[in-house]
């Protein structure tokens, strides 16, 4: 008895040691606090377990402050049960380990076995409230400078706490294998307004957590752990990963000369894939290295890089203020990036709802950025033998070599220079561009790119980047380029003449292009001209194009020859009003097709007729050919008409003249021989009077006179 009084005498003056330690909690003795209250309450129960035959008593601490944590309320009773087995109890009200709480922890153990500095517990629970009840098999070594708790949840599993101490220093190391990475998930902050933020679901580590101090608190710490299997998934499925395995490494060590703490850290991603709306991530190999110092008010990044496998390394340091956040320094560098792997992996998913969803991008790029007192200053990027391919075949760009800087308050110069290219299968010629950077705005005054046997030429083009976007404006024109040549790339039938024009001021708002005039292009010896050209969502899935155009004076001999559509001389004007173009294909419009005033001659062949007569039949050319008309290649005419109101892809059709009646004239006859062209179909579906004027097909017949 007079050991155990002894005990319990030591204890209670150590109780009010404790007590005292929230009011000096300065005191590094203190520090050892937890430390040394874990291996009394073990050696407490060992030696009065052993002298007494049903004891119930109980043992309290009020309260425990530390630099590294905080306890309330530590309850630590041992009873026997009814079929005389004894029972321990550890209770503590609340932990708190920085700004993060846990409350209401108790071990209990119903039937533990002890051997001298021993405490086995072989049905025990560990009990968190709100988070878990656990049934764990646990064990308790205690000495004076010495405690170790090992738990084993389930079979391979085991998670082994101990402590060591002496005068100067202690130690803490959490040994884990194959522990469930579901059993962290419970003891993680509350995320429950964040009711998509992906759950872990699967996957185990095994590793070291140590922490090392002495008489002042921390001193380092240091971690290795393998995860094996881990995945994670949200309701939704937006935010999800399989099959993870990772290694995680960290040292962190406290430097007293300097009053701070040198830290590091290397992630390697073995294996596995992650999808986070909208960028998916798969590989191996992938390496992250963040290193540098912290002294408790400013954190720095010191030499630190990412290496992504298959794409390249990009280096970052800086300085940020914590925890607030403000960046003061930070510099990223990252040099021959592989652009193919770059695209494929990062870019394509943010592009995915826009022109540039199909894009294929390869070859090489340096990239570097600086930001200074939160605000980026300088950004660096060189394009070395690019080349941008759409798989859709509307545009590529061959060999693009780029040196472009950009520094906040100054001007610069972009050199920025393709081999050739393409866009619509129209080639384009080499081109180096001298771009002015000042700011968010981009200057360029004069450019001229080659296209077919012709030149664009671009002036004033100026681009600015504000609050909702890219806004910018240019003017130019087209100098003469052949129609043969044209027609020949863009694989049509061939056409001929010329093709010119001037470009008004066009601008971009970031939604829609418009043209600030009128665009005028000369083609088929005649002009047109197009008026309220309007361009809505250009880089969208569905662009919408809306305009007025109206073409004069155009030559039917260069018109109809084009398309074999027979010959045919004169002019004709044509008006499309109210012109809508959904991803380029026509919606709504209003158009009509008639004879140009003055005097030319005006012939019209058998096989014109033949394919004008498709918008309702053969019967023209039946006519023809039962009657001495077959006998004459070619007929006079006095006026060609057509119109078509385009309505929910309808093309309800009329002739020269606004007839109400079911007929309508398409050619009025004159001179000799003449002859009259009449048609009875006045609703045709688009698609199908398209597909008539391309096959020629029979239906309805015209009527000849």
């Amino acid at each position: 008895m007079g050991r155990i009084n002894g005990l319990i005498r030591t204890m209670i003056s150590y109780s009010r040691r404790l007590r005292y330690a929230r009011y000096f909690n300065s005191n590094p003795m203190y520090n050892r606090a937890l430390i040394f209250l874990f291996a009394v309450i073990s050696c407490y129960i060992l030696v009065f377990s052993a002298s007494a035959a049903r004891p119930q008593l109980r043992f309290s601490v009020e309260d425990i402050k530390s630099p590294v944590f905080q306890t309330k309320s530590i309850i630590a009773r041992i009873d026997s049960g009814h079929s005389g087995a004894q029972e321990l109890t550890i209770g503590i009200e609340e932990i708190t380990v920085q700004n993060y709480a846990l409350k209401d922890i108790r071990v209990l153990c119903r039937s533990f076995q002890w051997h001298q500095k021993e405490i086995e517990c072989t049905n025990g629970q560990l009990i968190a409230r709100d988070l878990f009840v656990s049934p764990v098999p646990m064990q308790f070594v205690a000495t004076r400078s010495h405690l170790t708790i090992d738990l084993r949840p389930s079979g391979s599993e085991r998670w082994q706490f101990s402590v060591q101490w002496d005068d100067a220093f202690w130690h803490v190391v959490l040994a884990i294998e194959t522990g469930k990475m579901t059993h962290v998930t419970r003891w993680l902050p509350d995320i429950s307004d964040h009711e998509n933020f992906p759950k872990l679901t699967e996957g185990t580590f095994s590793g070291r957590i140590q922490f090392n101090g002495d008489l002042t608190g921390l001193t380092s710490a240091h971690i290795d752990l393998s995860v094996d299997v881990l995945a994670f998934s949200d309701p939704t499925g937006m935010h999800a990963g399989e099959n993870i395995a990772l290694s995680v490494k960290s040292n962190v060590m406290r430097n007293p000369q300097h009053q701070h703490w040198e830290w590091r850290g290397d992630v390697l991603w073995q294996q596995g894939a992650v999808f986070w709306q909208p960028l998916f991530f798969s590989g191996a190999d992938h390496y992250l290295n963040v290193q540098g110092v912290f002294d408790g008010k400013t954190l720095t990044l010191q030499d630190s890089h990412l290496a992504l496998s298959d794409i390249g390394t990009v280096k970052f340091s800086g300085v940020v203020d914590w925890p607030d956040g403000m960046v003061h320094r930070f510099r990223l560098d990252a040099d021959n990036i592989a652009l193919s792997a770059l695209s494929e992996q990062v870019l394509k998913p943010f592009l995915a709802d826009t022109m540039f969803a199909e894009l294929e991008v390869s070859g090489q790029s340096d990239f570097t950025l600086q930001v200074r007192d939160g605000t980026l200053r300088r950004v660096k990027l060189s394009l070395d033998d690019v080349n941008i391919v759409d798989q859709r075949n509307r545009f590529a760009f061959h060999r693009i070599n780029a040196h472009i800087p950009w520094r906040a308050d100054n001007t610069t110069v972009a050199d920025i220079s393709f081999l050739n290219g393409h866009v619509l299968r129209i080639p384009l010629g080499t081109v180096r561009v001298p771009l002015e950077i000042k700011d968010s705005r981009l200057l360029l005054p004069q450019l001229a790119l080659p296209v077919l046997d012709g030149i664009l030429k671009l002036e004033d083009f100026s681009a600015a980047y504000t609050d909702d976007g890219w806004r910018w404006e240019f003017g130019g024109e087209l100098t003469p380029v052949s129609m043969e040549a044209l027609t020949e790339a863009l694989q049509i039938q061939p056409m001929h003449g010329i093709l010119s024009g001037y470009i008004p001021k066009v601008r971009y708002d970031g939604e829609s292009v418009s043209v600030n005039g009128v665009l005028q292009i000369n083609v088929f010896d005649g002009s047109v001209v197009i008026h309220q050209l309007k361009l809505i969502e250009p880089m969208g899935l569905t662009p919408h194009l809306t305009a007025d155009i109206a073409m004069r004076n155009l030559d039917l001999g260069l018109l109809t020859s084009a398309f074999s559509f027979g010959k045919v001389e004169g002019r004709v004007d044509i008006d499309v009003n109210q012109l809508e173009l959904a991803n380029w294909k026509p919606i709504h419009f209003n158009a009509r097709l008639f004879s140009s005033p003055g005097s030319y001659t005006r012939r019209i062949s058998q096989a014109a007729i033949r394919n004008i007569s498709a918008l309702g039949g053969e019967g023209a050319v039946v006519a023809i050919q039962r009657s001495f008309l077959r006998f004459f290649e070619e007929f006079s005419y006095a006026e060609i008409g057509w119109r078509c109101a385009l309505r929910f892809n309808v093309c309800y059709m009329g002739g020269i003249e606004p007839e109400p009646k079911s007929s309508y004239t398409l050619i009025r006859g004159g001179g000799i021989p003449s002859i009259n062209v009449m048609g009875y179909n006045r609703d045709v579906n688009w698609q199908e009077l398209i597909t008539r004027l391309q096959r020629i097909t029979q239906e309805n017949e015209p009527v000849i006179q």
